[in-house]
């Protein structure tokens, strides 16, 4: 199949009767081009009667919301032109979110089943170009929360699904950040934040009905639970019935925290802790761990998590509170993969002013001969505080089979070291170019050390434009560079608001028509500091519809190398004329590209064979 299905059985029903309730291959034969299908936000109606699901054929991300009757008793309702947002008050209700001219999400709409969309009650709009809007239904089905979001601040606003009233949690203030959960047995809010000008996040409960009364969650003891920690990062909470869970990072790596509540009722606004928060416990060193699905209010003590490293796949496991056990429910099946064959390592690289950068490495074991360099192919991103963490990915088994060395530099401007230091502190505005050394004093050290000969390089997105900086600055560290997607047209984009999402960038680059901004941005813009000489082999990836990267970039990219460095030849533009950002929707599709940049790659490497 070249898209997911989608599929439910009765909970207490045999394993074997399920039913698909959503095939997006069939969604997809309804398209202009059925190749470019991307389904999303699939939302099923309280009762499981109606399902809802945004779709977009074109890769531009914005989408048409279609509610289906899942007996087929009634026709399917589109509503046209959202960013999807799918939120269901009640099996008659849902609301949705759309854009506006430069594809930025700013308004929260309602709409009633069996009405025209023309009839939709606009619920709220948000005027500040650099915030982002987004709403969901919370996992208790009590509450509908709306979010005003900037890079560096928060405002949400809850909906009682019985009420439809809109409240306000807490007015946006410069730099403090907040996630929130609904506990309706409790009455209240949960509450992640950096509110009091923490350097990173705590926990914190208030009561729906002093929505402004935020106070630490604490046990029985009177300590606090999950209080500040430099060394600890928080995400967004989750609560459920008997227990509260955050997820977050500490040590380097994902962390999940459980918190068992103590029995109360609704009127005392505030769940207490019935004993301390404990962080889940892992058998590897260097590993990934996050929440599964999770879709029950009350899943019965048992909770659902995901965790995988860079040599052993996917696993879904199931976590007793109570025991603090796993049992595995499914690894993701890769055909004749033997982890055996295969090791991986996380290294510490002292950068140019003394920050230690990890990075992790990937190998197959009967390719590498003590004392021998390997070619090595170096991956990073390094922006928006989001963290290239160790996981398993198959497809890097196709260069790592045929001898080389895979490497992740964890590089400043992503959150693996935590999220206020590591990118707020030392990635982003004028602390920019920590991540572009980063890369480069990484790549030395992987040849100073003796553990790679030649090297490639690759980023996507943010992480063309680390790349389009590594081979600027250090042209001769690398033979070849794969730029997907890549953002290098720095000055030129974020000059002008008027094109899409540039606006909500200025919070993370700075904004150019500032002059404490300007110079160095251009400083490190890479099409703005090509140098005449030889640089690696360029392969540029892109697609025609991509929203987030235009076309343009890597298109005008590739003229201003060809035009000044001294092998013009050596670069080349592949454009996916009917894809967006995220490459190919139809999986296999999505394969063939990834193996035409691979193929490239490792005929770069004379390894083609």
């Amino acid at each position: 199949l070249s898209y997911r299905q989608y599929l439910r059985r009765p909970a207490a029903g045999p394993a074997d009767a399920g039913e698909v309730y959503l095939d997006v291959n069939e969604v997809a034969k309804t398209l202009p081009n059925p190749k470019q299908c991307d389904v999303s936000q699939v939302e099923l109606s309280p009762d499981g009667s109606k399902c809802a699901f945004a779709v977009d054929g074109t890769g531009y991300e914005t989408y048409d919301v279609v509610v289906r009757t899942l007996d087929g008793s009634k026709p399917d309702e589109t509503i046209k032109k959202t960013m999807g947002g799918v939120a269901w008050q009640n099996e008659d209700a849902f609301y949705y979110v759309v854009e506006d001219a430069a594809h930025r999400p700013y308004q929260v709409w309602r709409h009633v089943l069996g009405t025209s969309q023309t009839d939709d009650a606009l619920i709220f709009e948000e005027p500040d170009d650099l915030f982002n809007v987004g709403c969901w239904r919370s996992l208790d089905g009590s509450l509908i929360f709306i979010e005003a979001e900037s890079k560096e601040t928060t405002e949400l606003r809850v909906v009682p699904t019985a009420t439809g009233e809109v409240k306000m949690v807490r007015p946006r203030e410069y730099g403090v950040r907040y996630d929130a959960a609904s506990h309706a047995p409790s009455n209240s809010l949960v509450l992640t934040s950096n509110v009091g000008g923490r350097r990173n996040r705590a926990l914190f409960t208030a009561p729906l009905d002093d929505l402004a009364n935020w106070s630490p969650v604490r046990d029985a003891a009177g300590a606090d639970v999950l209080a500040h920690d430099d060394g600890r990062s928080l995400d967004a909470p989750k609560a459920f019935k008997d227990y509260l869970v955050v997820t977050g990072r500490e040590d380097g790596f994902t962390q999940i925290w459980t918190v068992p509540l103590a029995a109360g009722d609704a009127t005392c606004g505030a769940p207490a802790a019935a004993a301390p928060a404990h962080r889940l416990e892992f058998e590897a060193e260097a590993f990934t761990a996050r929440l599964a699905a999770n879709s029950e209010f009350d899943p019965k003590g048992v909770l659902r998590v995901t965790y995988g490293s860079t040599v052993s796949p996917s696993s879904t496991l199931a976590y007793t509170l109570a025991t603090k056990s796993y049992e595995t429910l499914k690894v993701a099946p890769v055909p004749n993969y033997d982890a055996s064959l295969y090791a991986t390592e996380r290294i510490e690289v002292t950068a140019r002013d003394g920050v230690k950068v990890p990075v992790t490495l990937l190998w197959r074991k009967d390719c590498k001969k003590e004392g021998v360099p390997m070619p090595t192919h170096l991956y990073g991103y390094g922006s928006y505080g989001i963290c290239m963490d160790p996981s398993f990915a198959a497809s890097r088994l196709a260069l790592v089979d045929r001898g080389m060395l895979y490497a992740i530099a964890h590089v400043r401007g992503g959150g693996e070291m935590g999220h206020n230091e590591w990118y707020e502190q030392q990635g982003k505005y004028l602390a920019k170019k920590n991540t572009f050394h980063d890369f480069v004093d990484c790549a030395k050290h992987l040849k100073d050390a003796g553990l790679s000969s030649q090297m490639s390089c690759e980023g996507r997105s943010a992480g063309g434009l680390l790349v389009g900086n590594a081979v600027n600055l250090a042209p001769d560290s690398f033979v070849a560079c794969i730029a997907g997607v890549p953002f290098v047209d720095l000055m030129t984009t974020m000059c002008d608001p008027s094109i899409p999402l540039t606006t909500e960038e200025w919070e993370e680059w700075g904004n150019p028509n500032e002059a404490k901004y300007h110079q160095y941005m251009l400083e490190y813009s890479p099409i703005d500091n090509i140098s005449p000489v030889t640089y690696p082999k360029m392969l540029l990836v892109s697609g025609l519809n991509d929203p987030r990267v235009a076309y343009w970039e890597p298109a005008k990219w590739a003229q201003v190398l060809r035009h000044t460095v001294a092998n013009p030849d050596d670069v080349y533009v592949k454009m996916d004329m009917s894809a967006g950002h995220f490459s190919a929707a139809d999986r296999y599709r999505y394969l063939r590209e990834l193996a035409f940049d691979f193929a490239w790659l490792l005929d770069v490497f004379g390894k083609a064979k």
